[in-house]
């Protein structure tokens, strides 16, 4: 009788230790965050300036020196080109299942007009999930001193 037990308890167990845990929905893994900073990046490599409009939401908010908004940001990006970039030490926090903050350090190179800047600097970027879609609401970046 005891073999009989034994057979139908690991009978019923298998499926459920064979199945592999079901996959998180598209977006909501936190890696994913990072990789959508990334694209975002890429875009301003690229020049791609719809694709990164696309992603910032209609009342997103740039802040460094001063504050500004969409439309700003847009405006000052039509004359400039990212050469290149580099994050580090990132890190996320999810606030909500719809809320993330990406926290690193970067450095870049951009091209405006005859001007060539480069830098250092702290950065955050709040990611908000709006309609099945992750869009930024917000972008903070602090120099970093030499």
């Amino acid at each position: 009788m005891k073999p009989l037990l034994l057979t139908l308890l690991a009978a019923t167990l298998t499926p459920a230790l064979a199945q592999p845990p079901a996959p998180d929905p598209i977006g909501t893994e936190p890696d994913f965050i990072f990789i959508q900073e990334l694209n975002l990046w890429r875009t301003l490599q690229n020049h791609d300036l719809a694709t990164f409009h696309a992603l910032l939401l209609p009342d997103f908010l740039y802040i460094q020196k001063a504050i500004q908004t969409r439309e700003q940001i847009m405006d000052n990006l039509n004359t400039c080109t990212l050469s290149n970039f580099k994050f580090r030490n990132h890190q996320l926090r999810m606030i909500t299942p719809d809320i993330a903050i990406l926290a690193y350090t970067a450095s870049s190179e951009t091209t405006c007009g005859e001007s060539h800047l480069a830098g250092s600097y702290n950065a955050t970027t709040t990611w908000v999930r709006r309609d099945g879609k992750w869009l930024v609401q917000i972008h903070t970046e602090v120099p970093i001193k030499p």
